[in-house]
């Protein structure tokens, strides 16, 4: 089975048109059309978007045509290693990231040291701080 078959194997699988796909990955209808005519390969772009849109979908599956369609059944939240999971022991808690900004020392409050005041006639006039 070639990439363009996998495509459509998705396609079929959730159930939608040609059309309904393409705005489900948000490519133009021509573009699905153009691959499922034969006239174009998928481009990586079509393959991240369809990646994109249904996270379950085994990627080596899409791309090389090995392993099984789907990581977990559609519509189910893979976990980042379920595929490396022995069996039995994989887990159905979603993985949550925490994400901790780095923390920049506040700077010391700025204060005005002098102003300068020059006039159109040449002169000026300092102010200073005490």
């Amino acid at each position: 089975m070639n990439e363009r078959e996998r495509i459509d194997a998705v396609r079929k699988s959730m159930n939608l048109s040609a059309r309904q796909f393409a705005e489900e990955i948000h490519v133009r209808p021509g573009t699905i059309s153009n691959m499922m005519a034969g006239r174009n390969n998928p481009s990586l772009d079509v393959m991240k978007r369809i990646m994109e849109r249904y996270p379950t979908l085994n990627p080596e599956w899409l791309i090389l045509g090995v392993g099984e369609m789907w990581r977990t059944a559609p519509g189910q939240e893979a976990g980042l290693f379920d595929s490396l999971a022995p069996e039995g022991k994989r887990s159905t808690t979603p993985l949550r990231t925490v994400k901790e900004e780095p923390q920049t020392p506040a700077a010391p409050p700025k204060q005005i040291r002098n102003i300068v005041v020059y006039y159109t006639d040449g002169t000026y006039e300092e102010f200073l701080r005490n």
